[in-house]
């Protein structure tokens, strides 16, 4: 396995993470700051989508990290496969 799918695959299990971390914590905050007992619970649906935002959000950024790092390893291995075909 390249090292650039392991980063990848490392990537989207921490965007999963953030993903439901963040659903918690906005949901969290707004039932702290913005319910009030004896109302009825929220939808949880925009704070999923905000969670599911966020993780993206961040897949994106680790993503736009690792291409450079795979576009590196291409080129090597094509360099590596003409130095063995000139053998």
């Amino acid at each position: 396995m390249e090292e650039y799918q392991k980063k990848l695959i490392e990537a989207g299990i921490e965007g999963i993470i953030i993903m439901v971390l963040a659903y918690l914590f906005y949901y969290q905050n707004y039932l702290l700051y913005g319910w009030h007992r004896g109302l009825p619970l929220p939808s949880k649906i925009p704070f999923v989508i905000a969670g599911i935002l966020t993780g993206a959000a961040y897949l994106i950024y680790k993503l736009y990290r690792i291409y450079p790092m795979m576009q590196k390893e291409k080129i090597a291995n094509v360099i590596r496969k003409e130095d063995l075909e000139s053998l």
